[in-house]
């Protein structure tokens, strides 16, 4: 019975890539015939049953910005990146969709530590830290072996050196690996939908408004209060917005 269960599972899942590769394809065709409207249904489509990617989320922003729809555009960068966060091509679209937005928020200095550390973690995908790490892990354990057939001592030394340089790249790249997923889970980031939006001091419609925000720009969320979200810019200011206001990476 488990055979048939598992059989049944693997077919549903191939059929249900088979689909989405069709229609992955027919988006591309439609972005490439200037039909980005259709090609957005296409991707979102494919979201939409769970199969998300780089890809998919990259060629989405692609078709959003086309459209001029610059706070769709750089939601799905983002996501994109989230995803393949050493991408360079994400990156530069993305940069480019920011500069066409209203706002221009400086970012807060930033220590050449923290600067360093975020590229280093972020020099692979999460899945490629881990399948990194497995690598290293496998080459540490058949040079545990060759240490254990030596028969000179010589030959112990030296494989138990390059087994000991295999562990701790391991253990290095599960780390890396660990570290990059905590620094996307320490905070959650969010992109403006609404133009002209103002940001109160409160939770409260009453309270003064400390500034606007307009469609495009990324915050940072914090705590919410009934239908309000404190939310705070690379620059350090903060405030709170109304919660549909925004679309939560």
């Amino acid at each position: 019975m488990k055979f048939y269960t598992y059989l049944l599972f693997f077919l549903f899942t191939s059929f249900g890539f088979s689909q989405a590769e069709e229609t992955f394809e027919q988006a591309n065709s439609a972005y490439a015939d200037d039909q980005f409207a259709e090609a957005i249904q296409f991707y979102n489509s494919i979201l939409e049953e769970g199969l998300v990617s780089s890809e998919v989320y990259f060629n989405l922003g692609n078709a959003y910005f086309k459209q001029n729809a610059l706070a769709n555009a750089i939601y799905h960068y983002e996501k994109a990146l989230q995803y393949d966060p050493a991408d360079p091509e994400i990156k530069e679209n993305l940069e480019i969709a920011k500069t066409q937005t209203i706002d221009k928020i400086a970012d807060a200095p930033e220590s050449q530590l923290n600067a360093f550390i975020y590229d280093v973690t972020h020099i692979f995908k999460l899945n490629t830290w881990a399948w990194v790490s497995l690598v290293f892990s496998v080459l540490f354990g058949v040079w545990m072996v060759f240490y254990f057939r030596s028969s000179t001592a010589k030959g112990k030394r030296k494989n138990f050196s390059i087994a000991l340089i295999f562990l701790v790249l391991a253990i290095g790249s599960l780390l890396l690996g660990r570290f990059q997923n905590q620094l996307q889970n320490e905070r959650s980031y969010a992109i403006i939908f609404e133009n002209q939006l103002p940001v109160y001091g409160e939770p409260n419609p009453r309270s003064d408004v400390n500034f606007e925000l307009n469609a495009g720009t990324k915050v940072s969320l914090g705590s919410s209060f009934r239908e309000y979200t404190e939310i705070e810019l690379s620059d350090g200011s903060k405030g709170w917005v109304k919660r549909t206001a925004f679309k939560k990476l």
